[in-house]
């Protein structure tokens, strides 16, 4: 069993901690999005929403979901040793600097959406016209999420991590809110998607006030001052721009997939394409963002701690350690998506405006996307890893060469694939993301064991078969006999069922994922079980 420094230990048991809080806000994300496929299924409207919200949220991703607010908390730790108050000092003068930056921005974009965005998006006047009304409301998301992932920052460095995790929680609660105190009232479609989009705005304003309450009730608030000659403004922007271009390129593919999806839509009427790969790219977000996202918060703060206090030595065997977790959970969400789509596609989104035929359309964009679910992830945990070291220049030339790949490879096959080939595109790239980032990590002296990583994977291969095979015997042999009996015996509905199927899969599959990983000696699954793991085995002893 591969021993774990007590870093490397701290590091993966933090993460579960935020992993648990992210897979609340991811469930009800999944609530959210079972109300929006019943609400407005996959056509005009959903289109427009779909893309109306991507741009501000493609902000969102970048800013409150790691980018740019990893790239602040090396200065601000660098800060902090210097004072409190220095460091508070810091913090409040970027934050009067982005807010006076994004102010401009919102205003830019209120100004010319109407110009340029019937032109990107294509499709009718109508069409058109909807996506820029959705987008002039949405579009102040910047301003607060923007805001809100410096206060995260500040808490998560100081490895506070439960009050930030309850951002994305307070905006699902907003969507919910929206879906079942304000849509009884409204029945005309365009009607709820503007009410909708007024209460998405009304939790983005909460969700600043929130994390903003917690940063100054722990003693760390920032004093604002606009103040342009600050050395640390200079300083901080330099790490941060050439983060947030890295960071936009993958937010920017994305945008790029939605408008190329948009061509595909426009080109093959009723196909709704937008939603599907909205739809598709959700469910993956799943495990990425419990897995990725909370490993990669948790990683910077030690890997920063260890460089700080002279423990360099450390640093190899914690990106280990962490990839070889991330790969321990991401892969059997990974097969699980892959094997299980069409269960989960409607157990999660049918019914109301979403039919069979919308599930068939995600279907395929799922299985792709699915199958680099491990690498969406150990990328958040390897740009982190640069970060520590405020190296914010290699991720972007890395992603600019993912984007082009993802661009040139959507286009050449989508005539093909129609929108399948922007999810194996995104697939592809995310791939070699993770192979050049893994490559280029020598230049800061990293070497990662990469034998020990892949003789802990290679451990893994008995509990992935037995989870396979159990899926593919639920899903082929199982599923269709439960679906026969339950419409002629039990007259359960088709989302019931699915949902039914899905339980029966996903719960046994779960067990003996576990159960072979813990009897292979594997210690990912000794940190996750530890506590009942130490008590059984106790108890086996006293016997």
């Amino acid at each position: 069993m591969t021993k774990q420094t007590p870093g490397n230990e701290s590091s993966t048991k933090r993460s579960l901690a935020l992993s648990f809080y992210t897979f609340l806000s991811r469930i009800l994300g999944l609530i959210r999005d079972h109300f929006m496929a019943v609400s407005f299924g996959t056509g005009m409207v959903a289109s427009a929403f779909s893309v109306a919200y991507r741009l501000p949220n493609m902000f969102r991703n970048l800013l409150a979901e790691g980018t740019l607010s990893q790239s602040f908390m090396p200065i601000f730790s660098e800060y902090e040793k210097m004072g409190v108050m220095e460091a508070r000092v810091m913090a409040g003068t970027v934050l009067s600097f982005l807010f006076l930056c994004l102010s401009i921005f919102v205003a830019c974009f209120w100004f010319f959406a109407a110009r340029f965005l019937p032109t990107l998006v294509g499709g009718t006047p109508e069409y058109g016209n909807l996506v820029v009304e959705l987008s002039l409301v949405l579009f102040f998301l910047i301003m607060t999420a923007s805001l809100s992932s410096i206060f995260m920052s500040i808490s998560n460095s100081h490895h506070k991590y439960f009050v930030p995790s309850l951002s994305p929680i307070i905006l699902n609660f907003s969507y919910l809110a929206v879906f079942l105190f304000v849509f009884p009232f409204y029945h005309e479609i365009k009607d709820r998607v503007f009410y909708l989009a007024y209460g998405i705005v009304c939790g983005g304003v909460l969700q600043l006030l929130v994390q903003g309450w917690f940063v100054y009730k722990n003693g760390f608030g920032p004093i604002f001052r606009l103040d342009f000659k600050h050395p640390a403004i200079k300083k901080i922007f330099k790490l941060m721009l050439p983060a947030a271009l890295g960071g936009s390129f993958y937010q920017i593919g994305l945008l790029v997939d939605i408008f190329l999806a948009n061509y595909i839509q426009n080109q093959n009427p009723g196909l709704g394409a937008v939603v599907s790969l909205d739809y598709s790219q959700r469910l993956v977000q799943l495990p990425t963002g419990i897995i990725g996202v909370a490993l990669a918060t948790t990683i910077l703060p030690s890997l920063l701690k260890d460089l700080r206090e002279g423990r360099e030595g450390n640093v190899p065997k914690e990106i280990a350690d962490v990839l070889s977790f991330a790969f321990f959970l991401t892969l059997p969400a990974s097969i699980g998506l892959a094997v299980l789509g069409e269960t989960v596609l409607d157990s999660i989104y049918y019914g109301g405006r979403w039919d069979h035929l919308a599930t068939l359309t995600a279907f395929f964009p799922l299985v792709f996307y699915s199958l680099a679910i491990p690498f969406y992830s150990i990328n958040k945990v390897l740009v982190s890893s640069y970060y520590a070291f405020s190296d914010t220049k290699t991720p972007l030339r890395i992603q600019l060469i993912s984007f082009v790949l993802s661009v040139v490879v959507s286009i050449s096959l989508m005539f093909f694939l129609k929108h399948s080939a922007i999810a194996l595109a995104s697939a592809l790239s995310a791939i070699v993301t993770s192979s050049l980032l893994l490559y280029y990590l020598k230049a800061h002296q990293v070497r990662i064991p990469f034998a020990t990583v892949g003789k802990r994977v290679l451990k893994m291969v008995p509990a992935l078969f037995g989870l396979f095979f159990w899926l593919v015997f639920s899903e082929w042999v199982i599923k269709p006999n439960l679906q026969n009996w339950g419409t002629n015996a039990l007259g359960l509905s088709h989302a019931n069922l699915s949902r039914l199927s899905l339980s029966l899969s996903m719960v046994p599959a779960v067990v003996l994922y576990f159960g072979i990983a813990t009897y292979t000696g594997l210690s990912e699954s000794e940190i996750i079980l530890g506590r009942f793991l130490r008590r059984w085995k106790q108890k086996k002893v006293n016997k």
